[in-house]
């Protein structure tokens, strides 16, 4: 019974369920970015070092679940909305106030692990995952859709 209890207790993190991760399933998506930026990997050919922790953010949640949910809706795949806007505008339109901004999507995956891999199998989402300068980062899923959107904050005037 224990067995079973540990079995779907980890599968339920890997198969992401429609609706908002709970706090564990944000944590293990967040360790699970973390382990490769903290250890560096190849993305293709080039070595990227290892680069600083991020941390979920909600606001950048909110604007990976307006896409994820667009997409899925409309039946599209791409990294502008409907209306052409740009991650960076998509942020804004939420209240990111943003330094940096980028996303991975997938489309098909059936869970994190698998869309994770997928993303460390191609150089540029590689690439987004061990970024130097983003420092949050969140992922929907809606359906088929797959977005993680990462960001760094401006700084906050005084």
């Amino acid at each position: 019974m224990k067995l079973l209890i540990i079995i779907f207790t980890f599968l339920g993190w890997l198969s992401l369920p429609e609706g908002h991760p709970d706090s564990d399933q944000q944590k293990n998506m967040t360790d699970a970015v973390n382990k490769i930026r903290s250890q560096g990997c190849y993305c293709g050919r080039k070595y990227m070092a290892p680069v600083d922790n991020i941390v979920w953010n909600e606001t950048l949640y909110k604007s990976a679940l307006n896409q994820a949910s667009e997409m899925h809706q409309y039946n599209f795949f791409a990294h502008f909305s409907r209306d052409g806007q740009d991650i960076g505008q998509r942020l804004e339109k939420v209240g990111y106030n943003w330094m940096v901004a980028g996303e991975n999507l997938g489309e098909g995956q059936r869970s994190f692990e698998e869309v994770l891999r997928d993303w460390l199998n191609s150089y540029s989402h590689c690439t987004m995952l061990m970024h130097p300068k983003v420092n949050e980062m969140a992922i929907a899923k809606v359906d088929k859709y797959w977005v993680q959107h990462f960001g760094k904050q401006m700084p906050v005037k005084k």
